[in-house]
């Protein structure tokens, strides 16, 4: 059943499959045999991530808001060096390919991370941090800060073991991708993730709050700039 109230902003630490589906994909794109279109894959879960977050919380994210949250840049100084930047990814991913223990290891790092960040952006819709460009400005930059610096997780050993039974991952990705259609593999990791979850509520809830005063902090300081701004303007 769709949840249409928000009860004191409370982080959801169930497991809802429609939440993590695209994370789980962004993060087992890596496990796709070949270079560059695993990266493709995995920048496609990614950036659906917000919008179907949003539709499970019976919610809608303006397009602008969507790409902030998803840190869309501009052409400079980016497309100048991406030529050399697709070159160099193109060889790690296929050195990744040929020693496969390396791609596991990759799976589950980028597993566990999309895990988190779906969590994040789902605690976010509910806290009402994306109804603005302003708040989802502060929203975005608290998640990264909170991505970047969890550095263990006890989600990694379930992220190893998914990454370890995926099987025939490219055409498992393309029918969910294409027709939202589920394979036995991919019920079967959806079934181990769920029967595994509520192992890690505590954890999660624990992550919500690292995200909260981090957000708390970074309000604080953007409205003091505001105010020194505005002191300065009437100097």
């Amino acid at each position: 059943m769709m949840e249409t109230e928000f009860k004191n902003n409370e982080p959801r630490t169930s497991f809802d499959w429609m939440i993590y589906a695209d994370a789980t994909f962004a993060g087992l794109s890596v496990l796709i045999p070949i270079p560059l279109v695993d990266l493709l894959f995995e920048t496609i879960f990614k950036r659906r991530m917000v919008q179907t977050i949003a539709k499970r919380n019976d919610r809608q994210i303006p397009p602008d808001i969507a790409r902030l949250v998803n840190r869309s840049q501009g052409c400079w100084p980016g497309c100048l060096m991406w030529p050399i930047t697709l070159t160099l990814e193109f060889l790690k991913r296929l050195y990744r390919t040929i020693l496969y223990f390396l791609t596991i290891k990759a799976a589950s790092d980028q597993l566990s991370y999309h895990w988190h960040r779906a969590f994040l952006i789902d605690f976010m819709i509910r806290r009402g941090d994306l109804a603005t460009l302003e708040r989802a400005r502060l929203a975005g930059i608290a998640m990264d800060e909170v991505l970047q610096t969890t550095t263990t997780s006890p989600l990694m050993q379930l992220a190893t073991q998914i990454s370890n039974g995926f099987r025939h991952v490219s055409r498992t990705t393309w029918n969910f991708l294409r027709r939202n259609q589920e394979d036995k593999v991919l019920i079967n990791a959806r079934e181990e993730m769920e029967a595994s979850w509520n192992d890690f509520s505590g954890y999660l809830i624990q992550l919500a709050k690292k995200y909260e005063a981090n957000f708390a902090q970074l309000d604080r300081e953007f409205l003091q700039e505001d105010i020194d701004i505005k002191v300065s303007d009437e100097l």
